[in-house]
């Protein structure tokens, strides 16, 4: 499984101000959220979240975004956490490439994560219990109050003879 986000920031009148790519670690939370569904249990993904830490962008073990400037103080104001609708989830098969996409889109409103954003996650919430499915650490991003806040997921599931994975 495979996963890029795509950022983007842009102002009042839609002009695209800053954007990021950047690839996607599923967290070790995630890999519970996916097996639980296996199982019948557990609740699929219903909010992305924003936050400001650039720490270990390969570690398994995160269980919260960071809100804050590094050293204690106020990170990002307003929301920081946006639900995502049913209908902005979109998936396709690629057979050629022998993959099912899933491609989603969340945005959060001007007055939302205003400050330096340094990461992102898809998560999912039940009963005010939020856990991450992953995390995406970027170089930062400025985003102001007069910003909308724009993230694009693309999470690949490849499908046949998995075994060349583990070889």
């Amino acid at each position: 499984m495979r996963a890029t986000l795509r950022m983007e920031v842009r102002d009042r009148t839609g002009a695209l101000l800053d954007e990021r790519v950047a690839r996607n670690t599923v967290l070790r939370s995630g890999g519970r959220i996916i097996a639980d569904l296996f199982a019948g249990l557990g609740t699929p993904i219903t909010h992305m979240a924003v936050g400001t830490s650039d720490d270990e962008p390969d570690s398994v073990t995160v269980t919260a975004l960071a809100n804050d400037d590094g050293g204690g103080g106020q990170g990002l104001t307003g929301d920081t956490v946006a639900p995502i609708a049913a209908e902005d989830f979109h998936v396709e098969l690629d057979e050629p490439r022998r993959r099912v996409v899933v491609r989603v889109r969340a945005t959060l409103a001007s007055t939302a994560a205003v400050g330096t954003v340094r990461e992102a996650s898809l998560m999912s919430r039940r009963d005010d219990e939020d856990v991450l499915y992953n995390r995406v650490v970027f170089p930062p991003v400025q985003k102001g109050g007069d910003h909308e806040l724009s993230l694009f997921w693309e999470v690949e599931f490849p499908f046949g003879d998995l075994q060349w994975l583990v070889r």
